[in-house]
């Protein structure tokens, strides 16, 4: 009689439960997948197959809106496949002398995505939208100090991310523009709780935030110049640091003399970073217990890439 009690409850209990049951079980799965993602040494293959594994996260998650881990895995992907991908294709539309309508389009269609989804996992925890637009900043950081905590770290930086992004990529919109203050009052938030997070994310948040910005608007070419420096030494292997200096700073300022310098530290490091023997069947570059930024490196050499093929048109 029992038994067949329990039947009966398990017949009447919705299809819903049991699948969110499921992938509950299996979001560390993913989130392990996720990090896996930036082992990943090719950037041509990263950009074809990202798409459908965050298509099927996103499926995922959508039978359990409420799964944390779930939103911080679609907020870093969407963020991170934006900037790898339709941005840096943006970028040699840019250089290239053409418009970019489409890339750029899709830059901010991926950001929008990522920003999105951060901006309901903050609800989730307790903040809302208006919060973070509209609160004082002293008011604004004891609402995160009260509801955050490392274990909302992704989401943290990614929606940061993802914000600040689409402000740079829509500067004629004023209102948009405004925003930037309070995408830094997050990021610094998340940078207290751990400073040395996603290989330097922080860092380089605040070197491109600095230089990106107009005098006006508060930007300061050369803090981001000593943040640059600081992170060289802090974070040899993520040479995405040094690319973004060339693209943030160098370029900007037409500085050939600058330029020719990073190109022969950049080559050198990319020729190590590749140092793959076969012949010995081991990874014999000075990267070799860095893997886990292999993604970082790859992003890098394809900006790195491009950039290399517009030198005439820059200087």
């Amino acid at each position: 009689m029992q038994i067949s009690s329990f039947l009966v409850l398990l017949l009447l209990m919705s299809c819903s439960t049991f699948r969110k049951w499921g992938i509950r079980s299996a979001t560390p799965v993913f989130t392990e997948a996720s990090s896996l993602n930036l082992y990943e040494r090719n950037w041509e293959f990263f950009a074809k197959s990202a798409p459908a594994n965050l298509k099927l996260t996103e499926i995922l998650y959508l039978e359990d809106k409420n799964n944390l881990e779930m939103l911080g895995i679609l907020i870093k992907g969407y963020a991170g496949y934006a900037f790898a991908v339709p941005e840096t294709l943006y970028l040699d539309a840019r250089l290239s002398g053409k418009e970019g309508d489409e890339e750029k389009a899709d830059a901010i269609d991926f950001y929008t995505r990522a920003f999105d989804y951060g901006v309901h996992y903050l609800s989730l925890k307790d903040i809302k939208a208006s919060d973070l637009l509209t609160l004082p900043e002293d008011k604004l950081i004891k609402k995160l100090n009260a509801e955050l905590d490392e274990d909302d770290l992704l989401a943290i930086f990614y929606l940061a991310q993802s914000w600040g992004s689409l402000i740079n990529l829509q500067k004629d919109n004023i209102g948009l523009v405004s925003q930037a203050p309070r995408v830094k009052i997050l990021a610094d938030f998340g940078c207290k709780l751990d400073p040395d997070a996603e290989n330097g994310f922080c860092d380089l948040f605040s070197a491109q935030y600095d230089a990106s910005r107009p005098r006006v608007l508060g930007g300061n070419p050369a803090q981001a110049l000593e943040t640059y420096k600081k992170a060289f030494e802090k974070y040899p292997k993520n040479l995405l640091i040094r690319q973004s200096y060339i693209e943030q700073l160098i370029v900007p300022a037409m500085d050939e003399e600058a330029f020719a310098n990073q190109v022969e530290i950049l080559t050198a490091e990319f020729k190590d970073w590749e140092n793959l023997d076969r012949e010995e069947m081991m990874d014999k570059s000075s990267f070799a217990k860095s893997r886990e930024i292999n993604l970082f490196n790859a992003i890098a050499k394809k900006r790195f890439e491009i950039i290399l093929k517009h030198r005439s048109k820059i200087f």
